[in-house]
């Protein structure tokens, strides 16, 4: 990981601060310093958050710095979503370049690619 990456992955610190069966509140450190054109790919982190069976919905309050994710307690629980978190956020700070570099003109093709590396993430879950 290079040091623009390390960076990152520390500036989007998260903890938990409640947990109740099928509710997560997650509190992310410097939230409100996300620039608005990250804000603007929430879709996209709400998607590969989805892909973990099981989550069925995901809320972002950059003002208060938290995220809500509501899910199916009979399909996970809340170690395997924090550890799809941190996977997720492996995995696209991994493809930063490939993020950087085709984001603007050809998203669909960033899309399908860190698709792909999250379903086959998703199987080490």
């Amino acid at each position: 990981m290079n040091i623009k990456n390390h960076i990152i992955k520390h500036f989007i610190k998260f903890k938990v601060v409640h947990s109740i069966p099928g509710r997560l509140r997650l509190k992310v450190s410097n939230a409100s310093k996300i620039p608005q054109e990250a804000k603007d790919y929430d879709k996209y982190v709400v998607q590969g958050l989805k892909m973990l069976d099981g989550i069925k919905d995901v809320e972002f309050n950059y003002i208060t710095g938290s995220v809500v994710i509501n899910y199916d307690t009979k399909k996970t629980y809340e170690e395997k979503i924090i550890k799809w978190i941190n996977k997720v956020i492996d995995i696209v700070l991994g493809d930063f370049k490939l993020i950087e570099e085709n984001g603007q003109n050809n998203l669909e093709f960033v899309i399908d690619t860190l698709e792909q590396k999250l379903n086959e993430a998703i199987k080490t879950i």
